[in-house]
């Protein structure tokens, strides 16, 4: 087993060319050296959020699995027996809600297919009520054109209320309930005009507060509930109040969601996952993240499962000095230590380079720390974030990390005249850690190369 330090800069990523001007030199010399003097490559990071990106490095898919299992289905509702449950608990008088959550293109197709499915027995008005997800102002583009989708192509129903994800899962949610049940609150038919308000106030989707753009979707007795969702939310509040006004309590959704009787799935589970891989190589990790990041992380590199799991533990950022984490670094328990960061919760553009500056403090004292000790230092993000940030009072400009990622690899064995970094993607760089921990470990593609002989000849 061979130790490895994976240090990660989460939200920070290479410069696009249309990005407001952040890293120099001076700002992170000790990256700046780092990639002079080790392997340094740019690789693919396709996530945008601390979500996506656990979720791709962990078991290589930016969809939730929940949307493999649906696309199975488009075809096929009705050999669901639940599906059949579901349509004969609607009220014949009663409106159809669907809340759809709206993930990705993926979701249209989704919904398309199950109205279809809808249709085959019943005629009832469908509302279809959109909710919003993402950490990133930059979602909004991809928001406006699926819902312009939607609205164009789906016959089957009329669009009613639009709201954040966070929204439905507060503790008061008397607002949302008033338009629901009275259709008295903002109304925007027009949708690009409202996504250019949300963007120009910095509003994040997930925060977005509920919005109609057609009437008619009162809520009334005899009415059904159906939450088409992807991921697990809690909706015990949101479904309580609903059933002080309707006769039906039979909530269904798609996949398990707190205060739902019918889910129609349960929960996949990813054969494919740090926890899996850790396994095959009888190696332990340690992850040294915030307090509030730590479930999300598990969930994702236990293949989609909320377990506690021996192979993986953590420490928490918070009051953790250098000589803690030194020690944490040294424990002999653990081959793999992840050191996570996030730099992308800033909001001006001054936050981000002292936030920037700090970590590169930190880098150095890691980066001397694991040459003596004979470490294995990676050093990378698995996103990297696209956000605009104020520069004064007066001028916000957007800072573009998206799309590629640094990767440094600091270790002596893995010298700049025997070897390479290949291209590739932050599912990579998980397979490089694995068989950098155990040689014998061939789960998938690495992104370290030992160079050949033809190739040393032109690096010289």
């Amino acid at each position: 087993m061979k130790k490895t330090v994976l240090f990660l800069m989460n939200g920070f990523g290479v410069e696009q060319l249309d990005s407001y001007s952040i890293y120099n030199a001076q700002l992170m010399p000790n990256l700046d050296r780092y990639t002079k003097e080790y392997l340094f490559s740019p690789i693919e990071a396709p996530a945008s959020n601390l979500v996506s990106g656990y979720r791709f490095f962990s078991t290589g898919s930016l969809y939730p699995l929940s949307c493999s299992l649906i696309d199975n289905y488009l075809d096929r509702f009705a050999e669901n027996k639940n599906f059949e449950l579901y349509l004969n608990s609607i009220n014949e008088s009663g409106k159809i809600h669907i809340f759809l959550s709206l993930e990705n293109d993926k979701s249209v197709d989704h919904i398309k297919s199950f109205l279809r499915f809808i249709r085959i027995k019943k005629n009832n008005s469908i509302f279809l009520h959109l909710v919003l997800v993402g950490d990133n102002t930059s979602d909004y583009k991809t928001i406006e054109r699926l819902i312009n989708k939607i609205t164009y192509d789906i016959k089957e129903c009329k669009i009613g209320i639009v709201v954040g994800k966070n929204v439905l899962r507060y503790t008061n949610i008397s607002s949302f309930m008033n338009l629901f049940q009275n259709e008295v609150g903002e109304k925007w038919r027009e949708i690009s005009r409202k996504i250019s308000s949300l963007t120009s106030l910095k509003t994040i989707p997930n925060n977005v507060k509920e919005f109609y753009m057609n009437e008619g979707f009162k809520l009334d007795v005899n009415d059904s509930i159906f939450f088409f969702n992807y991921e697990y939310i809690d909706l015990t509040n949101l479904v309580m109040e609903i059933s002080k006004v309707t006769n039906n309590n039979n909530f269904f959704s798609m996949f398990s969601i707190k205060g739902v009787k019918y889910p129609m799935f349960a929960y996949p589970k990813s054969g494919i996952s740090m926890l899996n891989n850790l396994n095959k190589i009888e190696a332990k990790a340690l992850i040294v993240s915030n307090r509030n990041s730590m479930g999300i992380i598990n969930y994702y590199c236990c293949g989609l499962q909320n377990i506690i799991s021996d192979r993986i533990s953590f420490v928490k950022t918070d009051n953790l000095n250098f000589e803690q984490l030194k020690a944490i670094i040294r424990d002999s328990e653990y081959s793999l230590i992840i050191i996570s960061y996030q730099i992308d919760d800033v909001q001006t553009v001054s936050e981000l380079n002292n936030r920037l500056n700090r970590l590169d403090k930190m880098l150095g004292y890691i980066h001397d720390f694991c040459v003596e000790g004979n470490y294995s230092l990676f050093i990378s993000s698995l996103y990297g974030m696209q956000k605009e940030l104020a520069v004064d009072n007066f001028v916000k400009a957007t800072v573009n990390f998206s799309h590629k990622v640094p990767f440094v690899v600091i270790d002596p064995v893995f010298n700049k005249a025997n070897f390479s970094l290949g291209m590739g993607n932050v599912y990579n760089l998980a397979h490089t850690i694995y068989t950098n921990i155990n040689n014998k470990y061939n789960g998938g593609e690495v992104l370290i190369k030992r160079k050949n002989f033809i190739m040393k000849l032109f690096k010289k």
